[in-house]
C-alpha cells in the first residue's frame, strides 16, 4: 500500500474510531429501555451517515480490515436482533450492506461469510420451522441485497465458492436459495422480487460445482417459471421480468449448454462408487421438465413492452445457439418465438447472433423455419376470416419477417413460394368477401345536375389518392398497412414481378368473383411494389436501363387487363373491380408520364364514364384517376385534359350510339364534356345528335334511357342558346310586345281638323313652258337606228347568310323533339316543353326558321295544357307564352282556333284553385296552375292581336287579378278604359269606393250610380 492510500486509510480510521466505539458501548449497555433503544438508533443512524459518505469508494481506503472494525459493534445487535426494533435492524443492515460491497469487495473471511449467510437468510426469511412472521418490505429487500453482495464477494475470495459446498454449509445455503426463491415469486414488491433474483444471480455465479447447481435446478426453473408466466393474478413487473429472464438465460446456459453435457449426457449412474446427478436419464428428464417450462415462459412474447419481447428473443436465441443439442426437442417453438419477434432489436445490432446466423450454422434451424413460415401460410387466410384484427397484425408481421428471413437465407422452396401465393390470394379473397354488404347497397340514381357531376368543374376537385379499396374502416387501418407492408416485402423485383404475373394469368383464365378480385388487385399491388422499390435508381438513370423486360411485358398486359374490364362492365359486376383498374392506369400515368398521352385515345373515356356511375365511391375513384392523369400528363387541371381532348371522347361516344350502345355512362359523359367544353365543342356534335335521334327511335320505349338521352339534348340547347356563335350577322332583336296607343290631346285634334289634304297637282313643281323641243331631228335619227341600252335590272335583294352549325342543331332538336311528348313519362314531357322554350327563345332572332318551327310544334304542345300532370301543364304554359312572345301576331290565330278550350280550362281552374281554403292555398298544385294558365293569358294579350270579345272573356276569367300591378300595365296596353271599366264594376259590387283621379285644376264629379 503506498503512502498516500495508507494515510487515507488512517484518516478514515480516525474518523470511524469514534462512532464504532459509541456504538459499541450503547450497545454493550442496553438495557432495552426506551431512551437506550433510541440512542442506539441515533448512533447507528450516524455511522451510516458516515459509511455513505466516506467508504462508498474502491481506491483501496477502505477495505476488509476496516470493515471487520465496523463489523464489531453492528455484530452486538444483530446477535441481540429480536430485542430491538425493526427501524434498528433496518439501520444495521444497510451498514452492513456497505461492508459488503466496499469493504470486504475483495476478500472476505470465510467464517464470517458462513455466520453472515445464515444471519442475513434468518433476517430475509426467519427462523425455519417457527412461526412466519412477516418481515418488513425493507428489511427484507436490503437483506436480499447484501446475500447478492455476499454471494460476489466469496466468487472473488479465494476458496470462498468451495466453501459453500462443504457438508456443513449446504444446509444454509439450500435454505438461503429457499428464502431467494420465496423472495422471487412471494415477494411483497417488485423491488423485494428484483434483488431476489439478483441473489440468485450470484448464487448461480458464484457456485461453480455443477453437482451442487443441480440439486437447485429444479427449485430455481419452477420458481422462474411462476414468475416469468402471464397471470392476472400477480402482474410483474417489467424490470422483475427482464431480470427473471436474464437469470434464466444464464441459468440454462450454465449447466445444460452443450459444452457442459458432452462430459456427462454419456454417464452410466451406477459407474463409480459416488452416487452422481448428471446423468443421461437426468439430462433427459430434466431438457424435458424444461421445455414444458419454456412452453408456458414464451408466452411473453405477446408481452406489451417491447424490451421484454427483446429479452425473450435473448434467451431463445441464447439457447438455440449454446444449448442446440441439449434442447434440439425445444428447438421448433424456440425457432418460432424468434421468428415472431424477428425484428426486435436486429436492426440496431443488439444482439451479437441473430437467428439469420444461426439458421445459416445449423441446417436443422433452416428446416425449422421453413416448416414454421409453411404453417404461418397456410393458416393465414383461417386468421384474416376471424374478426380479430390483433391476430391479423401479429399474422401478417409475422409473415412479413419470415418471408424476409427467407430471403437472407437463401432458403428457396417451390412448394414453399407456391404455398405463399395461394394463402395470399386466398386471404385477400376472404378480406373482400368479408366486405362485401350480405344485402345489395342502396346505390342512388346518378344526378347530372347533382354536385358530383360539377367536381370537375370547381377547383377543389384536387384528390390525388385513392381511398383503400381493401379493409377501408378506420378501425382495420393498421391491418392494411401490415398487408401492404408483407406485399412491399414480398421477395426481389424479380420475383415480385413473377408472381404479379402469375396472379393476373389466373385472373384472366377463367377466375371470376372475388377470386378474380383479389388476383387482380394482388397483381396490381405486387407490380407498383416492383416499380417503386428501384425508384431511386429510375431517378439517376433512363428508365428503359433499370427496367427488364419483364415487366414492361407485365406492365402492358396489365394495363390492357385494366382497360378491358373498364369497357365491358356491366352494372351487376363488383364496383371494386373497376377501382383496381382505375388505379392500374393511374400508376402507368405516372409512370410514363407525359408518354402516357398517346393512351388517352383508349384510356380516357372509360374513365370519364365511371364519373356517371351509381356508386358513390367508384365516382370518387374515377374523379381521383383522372386527376392523378391529368397532372402526370402534364395539364394543370382535369378539366383541361378533357377539353384538349374531347375528339377522343366524342369519337368514343359516337361509336357507341352507332352501335346502339343503351347503356347511360356515354350520354352522361356528353353531358359534363358539354359543361365542361362549352359552345366550342358544340359544331362537332351534328352526327352525335342525329345518332341520338337514331337511338331514341330505336329504344323509344325504353323511358329511362330517353331520358338520359334527352337531358344530353336538353344540356346543348342550353349551352347553344348562351353561345355568340348562335345568332346570324343580320340578326336583329324583334320586341312583339304591344305599344298602348297615343292618348289624344287638344292640339293633336285641331291639328287633325284644320289640315287639308293635298292634290297631287300641288305637289309638282312650278317649271316655265319650254320654247324648244326637248331632242334635235338629228338626235331622234340616231337613237332610232342606234338604238340606246336598255338600263340594267335594279340590284337584287343581297340573300341573308346561312344558319350557323348550331343554329341548324337547336332547329332540328327542336324539330324533333315533338314525336316524344305523347311520351308515358311525365317528367319526360316537362324536361322536352322546357327544351323548346329555351330553343325557341335562342331561335326568336330569324323568323324564317322560327315561324315554321311553331307552326310544327303548336299542335302538339297547345295539347299538354290538357295534361294529367300538374307540372306538365304549367311546363306548357310557360312553352306557349315563350312562343307567343317569339312570334308575336303569328300566333293569332292558331290562339283563336283553341280559344274555347282554353277559357273552359281557365274557367275550371279558377273555380277549382277558389275552393282551396286556408294559408297555404297558395302553395297547392291547382293554384299554381292557375297562376301558369293567368301568365298565359296575359301573355297572350301583351304580345298576340286578338279581339275585343276575347279581351273582354280575359277580362272576365281574371277577374280581381286585374287588379295586380304586373297584369294591369300589360292588359292597358290594349284597352285601358275597358280594364278601368272592370275594375270600377268590381269595387262596386264589393262596396269599396273608386278612387278618383287628381288632375291640376280640375275637378271630377262623382260617378251616377
Amino acid at each position: 500500500m503506498d503512502i498516500g492510500a495508507r494515510s487515507a486509510r488512517n484518516e478514515l480510521f480516525q474518523e470511524l474510531k469514534p462512532v464504532c466505539v459509541e456504538l459499541s458501548q450503547l450497545a454493550l449497555r442496553n438495557d432495552g429501555g426506551a431512551t437506550s433503544s433510541k440512542s442506539l438508533v441515533q448512533s447507528t443512524q450516524k455511522l451510516l451517515k458516515l459509511l455513505e459518505q466516506k467508504c462508498q469508494r474502491t481506491d483501496g481506503g477502505f477495505d476488509d480490515k476496516l470493515a471487520d472494525y465496523v463489523f464489531f459493534p453492528l455484530s452486538q445487535i444483530l446477535q441481540r436482533k429480536k430485542e430491538y426494533t425493526d427501524s434498528l435492524s433496518e439501520v444495521t443492515v444497510k451498514c452492513l450492506h456497505i461492508l459488503l460491497e466496499y469493504g470486504w469487495a475483495r476478500s472476505i473471511s470465510l467464517d464470517l461469510a458462513r455466520q453472515l449467510l445464515i444471519l442475513l437468510t434468518f433476517v430475509a426469511g426467519g427462523m425455519p420451522g417457527k412461526t412466519i412472521v412477516p418481515v418488513p418490505e425493507e428489511l427484507m429487500n436490503d437483506a436480499l441485497g447484501c446475500l447478492a453482495a455476499l454471494f460476489q464477494d466469496l466468487g472473488r475470495t479465494p476458496g470462498g465458492a468451495s466453501c459453500l459446498i462443504e457438508s456443513s454449509a449446504v444446509p444454509a445455503l439450500g435454505h438461503c436459495v429457499t428464502v431467494v426463491l420465496d423472495g422471487i415469486t412471494g415477494g411483497p414488491s417488485a423491488n423485494v422480487q428484483i434483488q431476489a433474483l439478483q441473489a440468485l444471480d450470484a448464487v448461480w455465479h458464484c457456485v461453480k460445482d455443477l453437482q451442487a447447481l443441480s440439486n437447485f435446478l429444479p427449485g430455481t426453473i419452477s420458481a422462474l417459471t411462476k414468475c416469468l408466466m402471464p397471470s392476472t393474478g400477480s402482474r410483474r413487473s417489467k424490470k422483475t421480468i427482464i431480470n427473471a429472464l436474464e437469470v434464466l438465460e444464464h441459468v440454462l446456459t450454465t449447466i445444460l449448454s452443450d459444452i457442459r453435457t458432452q462430459t456427462f449426457k454419456n454417464e452410466d449412474p451406477a459407474t463409480g462408487s459416488e452416487q452422481k446427478t448428471l446423468t443421461k436419464p437426468w439430462l433427459k428428464a430434466t431438457t424435458a421438465q424444461i421445455k414444458l417450462a419454456l412452453a408456458n415462459i414464451i408466452r411473453l412474447r405477446s408481452h406489451e413492452s417491447a424490451d421484454v419481447r427483446n429479452a425473450l428473443k435473448k434467451l431463445c436465441l441464447k439457447i438455440l445457439d449454446e444449448c442446440h443439442v441439449t434442447f434440439s426437442d425445444s428447438a421448433s417453438m424456440l425457432v418460432e418465438t424468434c421468428m415472431t419477434l424477428s425484428g426486435a432489436g436486429e436492426e440496431d445490432g443488439h444482439f451479437g447472433t441473430t437467428l439469420t446466423h444461426l439458421g445459416a450454422i445449423y441446417p436443422d434451424v433452416g428446416e425449422i423455419i421453413k416448416g414454421t413460415v409453411y404453417n404461418w401460410a397456410t393458416s393465414l387466410p383461417r386468421v384474416m376470416q376471424a374478426n380479430d384484427e390483433k391476430s391479423k397484425h401479429i399474422a401478417l408481421g409475422q409473415l412479413s419477417n419470415a418471408h424476409r428471413l427467407l430471403r437472407e437465407l437463401n432458403l428457396d422452396s417451390s412448394i414453399l413460394d407456391e404455398a405463399l401465393i395461394n394463402s395470399l390470394r386466398d386471404s385477400v379473397t376472404a378480406t373482400f368477401e368479408a366486405s362485401y354488404p350480405k344485402h345489395g347497397v342502396q346505390e342512388a340514381d346518378f344526378d347530372l345536375n347533382s354536385q358530383a357531376a360539377l367536381t370537375l368543374v370547381s377547383d377543389n376537385a384536387v384528390s390525388s389518392k385513392f381511398c383503400p379499396i381493401i379493409m377501408p374502416e378506420e378501425s382495420r387501418r393498421e391491418t392494411r398497412s401490415r398487408l401492404n407492408w408483407l406485399l412491399d416485402n414480398f421477395g426481389s423485383r424479380e420475383v415480385q414481378i413473377k408472381v404479379a404475373s402469375e396472379m393476373l394469368e389466373y385472373a384472366r383464365e377463367g377466375a371470376s368473383g372475388h377470386g378474380l378480385l383479389s388476383a387482380f388487385w394482388l397483381s396490381s399491388q405486387l407490380l407498383r411494389s416492383a416499380t417503386s422499390s428501384n425508384k431511386e435508381l429510375d431517378e439517376l438513370f433512363d428508365s428503359a436501363l433499370t427496367l427488364s423486360d419483364d415487366q414492361q411485358v407485365v406492365n402492358q398486359e396489365l394495363f390492357s387487363f385494366s382497360l378491358i374490364i373498364l369497357s365491358d362492365a356491366d352494372a351487376d359486376s363488383d364496383w371494386r373491380l373497376q377501382a383496381v383498374a382505375l388505379e392500374v392506369v393511374a400508376d402507368t400515368a405516372q409512370y410514363l408520364e407525359e408518354g402516357f398521352r398517346t393512351e388517352l385515345v383508349d384510356a380516357l373515356y372509360p374513365i370519364v364514364q365511371l364519373l356517371g356511375a351509381s356508386n358513390p365511391r367508384l365516382r370518387e375513384h374515377a374523379i381521383t384517376c383522372l386527376n392523378i392523369v391529368s397532372s402526370a400528363c402534364g395539364y394543370s387541371s382535369a378539366s383541361e385534359l378533357i377539353i384538349q381532348n374531347a375528339d377522343y371522347m366524342v369519337n368514343a361516344i359516337s361509336l357507341r350510339l352507332n352501335t346502339f350502345d343503351i347503356s347511360p355512362q356515354a350520354p352522361q359523359v356528353l353531358v359534363m364534356m358539354i359543361r365542361l367544353t362549352g359552345h366550342s365543342l358544340l359544331p362537332y356534335l351534328d352526327d352525335v345528335v342525329g345518332s341520338i335521334f337514331a337511338a331514341l327511335d330505336n329504344f323509344h320505349g325504353y323511358h329511362r334511357l330517353v331520358e338520359v338521352l334527352f337531358s344530353v339534348l336538353s344540356e346543348i340547347v342550353t349551352v347553344g342558346s348562351q353561345s355568340d356563335r348562335l345568332m346570324l350577322q343580320s340578326s336583329a332583336t324583334i320586341s312583339h310586345l304591344k305599344t298602348p296607343p297615343e292618348i289624344p290631346t287638344l292640339e293633336s285634334i285641331i291639328t287633325s281638323i284644320t289640315k287639308r289634304p293635298q292634290s297631287d297637282l300641288e305637289s309638282l313643281d312650278n317649271e316655265p313652258t319650254p320654247h324648244k323641243p326637248w331632242k334635235s331631228a338629228k338626235t331622234l335619227l340616231d337613237e332610232a337606228e342606234y338604238p340606246l341600252e336598255e338600263p340594267s335590272d335594279p340590284p337584287t335583294e343581297v340573300a341573308p347568310p346561312p344558319p350557323t352549325k348550331t343554329h341548324k342543331m337547336l332547329q332540328n332538336i327542336a324539330t324533333l323533339s315533338q314525336h316524344h311528348l305523347t311520351s308515358a313519362s311525365p317528367i319526360l314531357r316537362s324536361k322536352l316543353l322546357r327544351l323548346i322554350t329555351t330553343a325557341s327563345s335562342s331561335l326568336q332572332y330569324d323568323e324564317n326558321t322560327l315561324l315554321p318551327l311553331i307552326n310544327e310544334l303548336w299542335p302538339v304542345v297547345v295539347k299538354r295544357l290538357w295534361d294529367e300532370e300538374p307540372f306538365v301543364v304549367i311546363a306548357a304554359a310557360d312553352t306557349i307564352k315563350q312562343l307567343c312572345q317569339a312570334a308575336g301576331d303569328f300566333m293569332g290565330s292558331r290562339v283563336k282556333d283553341e280559344w274555347n278550350e282554353i277559357m273552359k280550362l281557365a274557367w275550371s281552374l279558377k273555380r277549382k284553385a277558389h275552393n282551396e281554403k286556408g294559408a297555404r292555398s297558395q302553395y297547392a298544385q291547382v293554384s299554381k296552375v292557375w297562376e301558369a294558365i293567368i301568365g298565359l293569358l296575359v301573355t297572350v294579350v301583351g304580345y298576340v292581336r286578338i279581339d275585343d270579345d276575347m279581351f273582354d272573356q280575359i277580362l272576365a276569367v281574371l277577374g280581381i287579378v286585374v287588379g295586380r300591378k304586373d297584369i294591369n300595365e300589360i292588359l292597358e296596353r290594349i284597352n285601358a278604359d275597358a280594364v278601368w271599366l272592370d275594375l270600377h264594376l268590381m269595387n262596386m259590387e264589393e262596396g269599396r269606393p273608386l278612387e278618383q283621379p287628381l288632375v291640376e285644376g280640375y275637378a271630377f264629379a262623382e260617378p251616377a250610380v
